[in-house]
């Protein structure tokens, strides 16, 4: 028999769950609009717990190309970028100048040959070395997702992306087919292969290459009784390999890497001064290449974003993060806290390899690593390690890491005459009350994509409805204008006088080469 509960705890009830969920509500404006205090402790430190227990992401995202499904199926990896800018903007570009970094004597944990490749990661290293340099993404390579010195064939889409009859997804699709097709096909020889029982087994010319990625005996020698053990664990070892999650492909990058080159002069400097300033290693400011090619759009599709590809939660004890101004896609904003991080990862962890790691992977996570393992170094740890979490991702983030630190370094080698794009002149001004995004734009003579590309942290939603700009975030503006723009804020100079003045303040012309 059902028993009816008294009229007044039914009403507690129900005002209990009306004050939970006001409770809730308020949690969430006042998570998504409001700052957090400028001390405030990290909400996570970048491991899988943070960011809803991904496997292989951590709380800064995944870069897109170290994720373990096919990039080929993506169209916005491998889709043409460019930029609609005022034309003087667009065309304009600097020399590159290959870094420096010496003088760092004080910086936290930094000694000559720091980033120095130790030799267990010297194959791993070369492989994304050459995704960086040999492969664009019209390109890419099917390789064992283990032992990254087996890369079994290169992947060619450039027929498929010259057909102008197929749209983005069609391309997309085509791609995905192919790379599926030769995944299948290297599986089909490794099983057959892993069944030989004779030198007639070995079919061709295809058939002997695949052993030479396992073997070094030639086939005829790998038949005698003496051989029968040495044999079954080659076989066993071709069996395992022929699974197809074992069969990873990865697409090229070289493209992306030049175009970070050039993305990279518009901020790196500015960066590694903030390094600097902070004691720390400035070859960090190079981990923007690995993250996302120094590109502001840069978003993954677990929520990173920014060129530092920080989460929200993340983020948010750090920068303002809502659904109208976005910090993480501030460089210089997003900067600050990157450096927090990487200081909190080294005072934990002590090693930089470790700390880097801990960046995709989490500082309690490297942590638990070091625990089990009973090591501090990261190659013993890639070796020795198993965890679900730790997987293909974390295990070669360091790796990458390095090898964009030597492809920058020999940029000219790999890649011919680079240009950096013009550093930006802007300054920034805090708000201390709402401001409307069409005077930003009216700062910029009209020029929305200037406007835009260097306030980035400027949500669509703002710009595309007109809203006012939430105070306690800032805009910037160019330098000429920075004064002027402030005494209008703070309403020391009338809107006719700020407007009179912006007509006699023209905007400065972008210096630098023309290309």
């Amino acid at each position: 028999m059902k028993v009816e509960q008294p009229w007044y705890l039914r009403t507690l009830t129900i005002c209990g769950l009306i004050i939970l969920t006001a409770m809730l509500l308020v949690t969430t404006v006042l998570q998504g609009q409001t700052p957090a205090p400028p001390h405030a402790p990290f909400g996570a430190d970048g491991g899988p717990e943070a960011s809803g227990g991904d496997p292989d992401g951590g709380a800064f995202g995944l870069p897109s190309f170290l994720r373990e499904e096919d990039p080929a199926t993506d169209p916005s990896l491998f889709e043409t970028p460019g930029e609609i800018l005022p034309e003087r903007y667009l065309l304009s570009s600097m020399p590159w100048k290959a870094p420096d970094y010496s003088s760092q004597d004080g910086a936290l944990g930094w000694r000559k040959n720091l980033f120095q490749v130790p030799p267990p990661l010297a194959s791993r290293v070369s492989f994304w070395k050459n995704i960086y340099t040999k492969y664009t993404t019209d390109e890419g390579v099917l390789h064992d997702l283990d032992d990254l010195t087996i890369v079994y064939e290169a992947v060619d889409f450039s027929l498929i992306m010259k057909d102008t009859r197929k749209s983005l997804a069609a391309k997309a699709r085509a791609r995905t087919k192919l790379v599926k097709s030769r995944r299948a096909e290297i599986s089909k020889r490794l099983e057959r292969l892993s069944k030989m029982k004779s030198e007639n087994d070995i079919r061709d010319e295809a058939d002997r290459k695949m052993l030479a990625h396992f073997t070094k005996s030639f086939p005829a020698s790998l038949f005698g009784k003496e051989r029968a053990r040495e044999l079954a664990a080659l076989k066993a070892n071709l069996k395992d390999s022929s699974r197809k999650k074992r069969i990873r492909f990865q697409l090229g990058q070289k493209d992306k890497f030049i175009l970070g080159i050039y993305y990279s002069g518009r901020h790196l400097q500015a960066m590694e001064r903030h390094f600097r300033a902070e004691r720390l290693p400035v070859e960090l400011t190079r981990l923007p290449f690995v993250e996302s090619s120094f590109n502001t759009e840069a978003r993954s599709r677990v929520g990173a974003s920014g060129i530092w590809q920080f989460m929200p939660r993340t983020a948010r004890p750090w920068m303002m993060v809502n659904r109208d101004v976005d910090e993480r896609n501030d460089p210089m904003t997003a900067t600050g806290a990157a450096v927090r991080l990487m200081r909190s990862n080294f005072e934990r962890l002590r090693e930089w390899p470790l700390a880097m790691t801990a960046y995709n992977h989490g500082a309690s996570g490297i942590a638990r690593a070091v625990k089990k393992t009973g090591s501090t170094d990261l190659a013993t740890i890639i070796e020795k390690y198993s965890s679900r979490r730790f997987g293909f991702a974390s295990s070669n983030f360091y790796a990458c890491f390095l090898a964009a630190l030597e492809v920058e370094r020999e940029a000219r080698k790999y890649f011919g005459d680079v240009k950096w794009s013009v550093q930006f002149d802007g300054r920034e001004i805090d708000l201390v009350k709402p401001l409307a995004w069409r005077e930003v734009v009216a700062i910029y003579d009209g020029e929305t994509p200037l406007a835009e590309l260097q306030n980035p942290h400027l949500t669509k939603r703002v710009r595309s409805k007109n809203r006012n700009i939430p105070k306690g975030t800032f805009i910037r503006v160019p330098a000429a204008r920075f004064d002027m723009t402030k005494e209008y804020l703070n309403g020391k100079l009338s809107k006719s006088d700020f407007e009179q003045k912006l007509l006699v303040t023209p905007l400065p012309r972008a210096q630098g080469s023309n290309q």
